[in-house]
């Protein structure tokens, strides 16, 4: 019912790069356990990775924190995000990214999620949190955060996530939403 949450059509450039990049969590607030799933990365560090973390707002002592791990694991690999970018750069940020990753305990980051689903990328997220099974109830496919792997989520996979992100959260579905709160 948020209206950051709404699939939106973007023309987003698709380059090609050389690396598979990923983003770790949305904040610099300790609640995205950044630290858990750079451990769970570094088995990967010796790949073609670029590991970017947005950490532009939140707890700065923690984001600090991130930064120093981040970058003993995986050195220039780690691409802290620490100014905040005008919505446009943002969206194209995230048509450069390849896999996220959410480790939160409970339902955030949803804007960042849904709009990355809706471009076709793969998300990793816990699977003891209301989002997961509410995308599996409407049959978009999400990967469990103990399971990373660096594929790239396949073109059927994409297609039907799109599909039901599109058909799931669009304007017309908040609208029908708010209907039935206030007018019963």
């Amino acid at each position: 019912m948020y209206t950051s949450n709404i699939y939106r059509e973007y023309a987003i450039k698709s380059e090609p790069h050389g690396t598979i990049n990923i983003q770790v969590g949305n904040s610099a607030d300790s609640s995205n356990n950044h630290l858990e799933i750079l451990e769970r990365l570094a088995p990967f560090r010796d790949q073609d990775i670029a590991i970017y973390a947005p950490l532009s707002y939140g707890n700065q002592e923690y984001a600090q924190s991130v930064i120093n791990m981040g970058r003993d694991r995986f050195g220039d690999k780690f691409k802290p995000l620490t100014n905040f970018m005008p919505f446009d750069q943002y969206l194209d940020f995230l048509g450069k990214i390849d896999i996220a990753i959410f480790n939160h305990k409970r339902q955030q980051a949803m804007g960042n999620i849904i709009t990355l689903l809706g471009l076709g990328k793969k998300v990793y997220m816990r699977s003891d949190i209301t989002p997961w099974l509410m995308f599996k109830k409407k049959g978009v496919k999400v990967y469990e955060n103990s399971e990373i792997e660096l594929s790239s989520i396949d073109e059927r996979s994409m297609i039907c996530n799109r599909e039901a992100i599109k058909s799931n959260f669009s304007e017309a579905v908040v609208i029908n939403q708010l209907k039935k709160i206030f007018e019963g």
